[in-house]
């Protein structure tokens, strides 16, 4: 692997403009972290940033296609013993599954859910 000496002066230039940029990235980070650890997301910790975006978005898009249905997250919740409805349930991450495979199958609920009748 070859480094490119623009990237070296680019990522100096950055740091001079925004010293803090690690650290909001950091905190950016952990709040998503959090916020799809609370919506009971299993994370394995090596998934980057754009990762985490990513499903948070599609955790997002499954629910509120969830609410248009007339489901509530909370009934069913991942920890729900008995939800309402089965399809309003997040699916669940797979042993060893990636970020990427997750997001999609979540994202594939959610288009799911756009057929099914209320």
């Amino acid at each position: 692997m070859t480094i490119n000496p623009d990237d070296s002066v680019s990522g100096e230039i950055n740091e001079v403009l925004n010293p803090h940029r690690r650290e909001e990235q950091s905190r950016a980070r952990e709040h998503a972290a959090e916020v799809l650890a609370r919506r009971g997301v299993l994370l394995v910790g090596d998934e980057t940033d754009d990762e985490l975006a990513d499903l948070w978005s599609a955790v997002e898009r499954f629910e509120s296609m969830v609410e248009a249905r007339g489901g509530d997250t909370m009934t069913n919740a991942l920890d729900s013993a008995e939800p309402d409805n089965p399809a309003f349930v997040l699916p669940e991450r797979k042993a060893r599954e990636s970020a990427r495979d997750y997001t999609r199958r979540i994202l594939e609920a959610a288009a799911e859910l756009t057929n099914l009748e209320r």
